[in-house]
């Protein structure tokens, strides 16, 4: 298992059966000109390379840092957005339900009194 034999049994069993779906699960490996046969040699030079240095080493932090705007808006240094929920209390989710549902009545009642308009 260590060297991937399972995975290769799995690339070669699905691109017997299903070329499309072994296009599609192994697209990566493809673009790295790796197939069945060369899993095993991929893992052992992985392998290898972590035999001659086995200390683990830090990725270079980014730098990037976020900034929490209007109604969970949130901008990051890198230029990027994204809309975050922000919660809100069980009071505040009660009194939002109870406003719909008076709008939703007040909607009813409009048009309940279009009708009788009508009939008149």
């Amino acid at each position: 298992k260590i060297f991937g034999g399972q995975v290769k049994d799995y690339m070669e069993m699905l691109a017997e059966e299903d070329p499309t779906k072994y296009e599609a699960h192994f697209s990566k490996y493809i673009a790295g000109d790796l197939d069945g046969e060369k899993l095993e040699e991929m893992y052992s030079d992985a392998h290898e390379k972590i035999r001659e240095d086995p200390e683990h080493q830090l990725a270079e932090k980014k730098g990037v840092t976020h900034a929490r705007g209007e109604a969970g808006q949130i901008t990051s240094s890198d230029g990027t957005e994204h809309a975050r929920n922000k919660k809100i209390t069980l009071e505040q989710r009660r009194a939002k339900v109870a406003a719909k549902i008076a709008a939703a009545q007040a909607k009813l009642l409009a048009a309940e009194d279009e009708d009788e308009n009508e009939d008149e």
